[in-house]
């Protein structure tokens, strides 16, 4: 940055934010969002999409796509209907105390739709306490005021005549202590829901999948949209791959000349095949690159900017746990569940008998005496 000028600075900042919005729509990416958009086209669609990958995959990208999409769909109901709003998005952020809080949630998504008095809404008490002398407890107000947010944004997205809620970073939600209030979590979405008639987007990593295991209910009102990163042990997603890196040599070499394909190995190992990770790096080389006035972009200055093994080992255990939770079982299973149930093993049992601590086992004792 030494000698940079002012004009300088702002040439690469308009370079490199041109580069990050140059969108490319490979395979993998393209038949996602079809199938995104076939799931909630459907007029029988679920009442909640859960649409998932890897971390660094391109999953907030292709949703920003899709609520383009859907305003560019909606836009001549959006000028007749000035209270139309067709898509409502919002962060779910992670917590700052010990669990996810519904009330900054509700907040955000009142404040995002600019509604008046969102730091003035809570439930109106009964009467005696309206009296100084019987004023209503901390933590009954507390609460009263996160059941008025909720009813405020439930009202908000039903008078917008909302078809869609996003909610991105989704897996923030599921921050609580206990699988009690995890169950908890997907009990109000699914309650948002059925009082809105809103399709809800979450959009998140594969900890989302966790809702497979939490409740049959909301497992039954909801589907799954799975954004995999390319898989180097496939031979066409490493064709693909390849495309991509193309696509992306020639947008840089607009800038700086630049060799990606041929150490297209390199590249995928260090990106683990998610294309929105292989995007952010390539930027901050590009960006150096300009700044440095560099001849060209490779794999040696690449390896600069490069993610640390160690971290992209976590980014890719996560995805194969999560891809492993993705596969389905046989048929096999299924029909063994079906036929003899879940059978309760010695330890289930034995857990739930009523004797007293050094009380032994009923067994039959020998009887006379041993010749």
């Amino acid at each position: 940055m030494n000698g940079t000028t002012l004009h300088e600075k702002t040439i690469i900042s308009e370079a490199v934010a041109s580069f990050k919005s140059s969108l490319f729509q490979h395979p993998i990416a393209k038949d996602t969002f079809r199938e995104l958009c076939t799931a909630i086209g459907a007029s029988s669609s679920p009442q909640i999409l859960i649409f998932t990958g890897p971390t660094g995959v391109g999953k907030t990208t292709l949703t920003k796509a899709l609520e383009n999409r859907m305003l560019s769909y909606y836009g001549d109901q959006m000028e007749a209907e000035r209270d139309f709003v067709p898509v409502v998005s919002v962060s779910a952020v992670p917590p700052s105390g010990s669990g996810f809080s519904w009330k900054d949630f509700h907040v955000r998504v009142l404040a995002g739709r600019n509604e008046p008095l969102v730091d003035r809404k809570y439930l109106m008490p009964y009467q005696p306490t309206l009296f100084p002398d019987n004023a209503l407890p901390i933590k009954a107000l507390e609460q009263s005021t996160a059941d008025a947010l909720r009813r405020s944004s439930e009202e908000v997205l039903r008078r917008r005549k909302t078809k869609l809620f996003v909610i991105d970073e989704a897996q923030h939600m599921l921050l609580v202590g206990g699988h009690q209030r995890l169950e908890c979590q997907f009990e109000c979405l699914k309650s948002l829901t059925i009082e809105t008639g809103v399709t809800v987007l979450l959009v998140g990593t594969y900890r989302l999948l966790e809702i497979l295991d939490q409740s049959g209910q909301l497992t039954r009102r909801s589907q799954i949209i799975n954004f995999p990163r390319y898989d180097i042990r496939r031979k066409d997603d490493r064709e693909n791959f390849q495309k991509v890196l193309k696509f992306f040599e020639l947008k840089l070499a607009e800038y700086v000349p630049t060799q990606l394909v041929p150490q297209a190995d390199y590249f995928y190992t260090k990106c683990a095949g998610c294309i929105g990770i292989l995007k952010d790096w390539l930027s901050r080389c590009l960006e150096y690159a300009l700044q440095e006035k560099l001849p060209c972009i490779d794999a040696k200055l690449a390896e600069r900017f490069a993610h640390k093994n160690r971290g992209l080992v976590t980014i890719i255990e996560e995805a194969c746990l999560g891809e492993a939770k993705l596969a389905d079982v046989d048929d096999a299973r299924l029909t063994d569940l079906l036929l003899n149930g879940i059978l309760l093993g010695n330890d289930a049992t034995s857990s739930s008998s009523n004797r007293r601590p050094g009380k032994r086992n009923p067994k039959r004792d020998p009887v006379g005496v041993a010749a």
